[in-house]
């Protein structure tokens, strides 16, 4: 069978561009740092990295949202904590302004820390998160949860309307509190409900007028504004354990999403350093003999 030179020139030319591409899609990907530069390098890897970097993303998405609702059950807590603290100072000055043994003027002293008190209470049932929003108005986190009148008498701006988000399979926990959930009216033995800063107002006048009877009945009603607050701290409490727990376990799945996609999307380097090393020497080898093969031709043999 006779080879034609142009065969070998075309053959030698073909081998040296085919190492060429090689070794250039070896440096694009460590260029990149990628296996897979282009989708129809390999369709079903491609599939695959999509399918993950969705799952990562919404995994991402899930958690931005959970750690805004830790955020605010964190700053929640502490103004919970704050009030619980407070009432129970309003509680033992109630008890001592009981005492008969107090002057109407010791009670009036009684009455200015107690208003002052009154007065801290209704700026913790203002606190915002640190995006600005009311923490207890409800949906309506734009506008203050409770705001004073001319008069002196507070009122609830907020509504009584609760969002919830997911927090797990089929689990979510809430995500916006009432403000009269957690200061919540009082309801006394004779049936009659009283607003909480109302109750409040009434016991701080019955310690400045020495009315034994109002300030009894205002240390009856902190007992049960006390209870009210405390089932506001268990049900946050109880949240941010569910949040936390959601966090960890998104935590750990979007690790193994990345741990996954990085085997099929990342680079070996090492692989990658060494396959480019032996395409380099193969191209040297290959231009060498290409060398060789194209000083060959019927001239050259003829001089011979």
């Amino acid at each position: 069978m006779k080879i034609s030179t142009s065969f070998l020139f075309d053959r030698a030319t073909e081998r040296m561009s085919k190492i060429q591409n090689r070794l250039a899609t070896t440096q694009a990907q460590m260029a990149e740092s990628k296996q897979i530069l282009s989708p129809s390098d390999a369709p079903d890897q491609a599939a695959a990295i999509q399918r993950l970097k969705g799952e990562v993303q919404r995994q991402d998405s899930h958690q931005r949202t959970l750690d805004v609702a830790m955020r605010r059950y964190t700053a929640e807590e502490t103004a919970l904590s704050a009030s619980s603290d407070v009432l129970i100072r309003i509680k033992e000055l109630g008890i001592q302004a009981a005492n008969d043994t107090l002057s109407p003027d010791d009670r009036k002293g009684v009455a200015v820390e107690l208003k002052a008190l009154r007065d801290q209470l209704l700026s913790l049932g203002n606190t915002r998160d640190d995006s600005g929003n009311y923490l207890f108005s409800g949906t309506r986190v734009n506008t203050p949860a409770f705001a004073q009148g001319t008069d002196g008498k507070v009122s609830y701006q907020g509504d009584q309307t609760q969002t919830r988000i997911p927090a797990g399979e089929e689990r979510t926990v809430q995500f916006t509190r009432a403000g009269t959930d957690v200061f919540s009216r009082v309801v006394r033995q004779d049936g009659k409900s009283v607003g909480f800063f109302d109750s409040l107002d009434q016991m701080i006048d019955g310690v400045n007028g020495s009315h034994t009877a109002k300030i009894q009945q205002g240390i009856a009603d902190l007992t049960q504004m006390h209870n009210n607050l405390t089932l506001s701290q268990a049900q946050n409490g109880s949240d941010q354990t569910v949040v936390q727990s959601q966090l960890d376990m998104l935590s750990e799945t979007t690790l193994r999403f990345k741990s996954t996609l990085s085997e099929i999307e990342d680079l070996d380097y090492a692989e990658a350093v060494t396959r480019m090393n032996k395409e380099q020497m193969a191209l040297e080898a290959a231009m060498s003999s290409f060398s060789k093969i194209s000083g060959l031709s019927l001239f050259d043999y003829i001089r011979g």
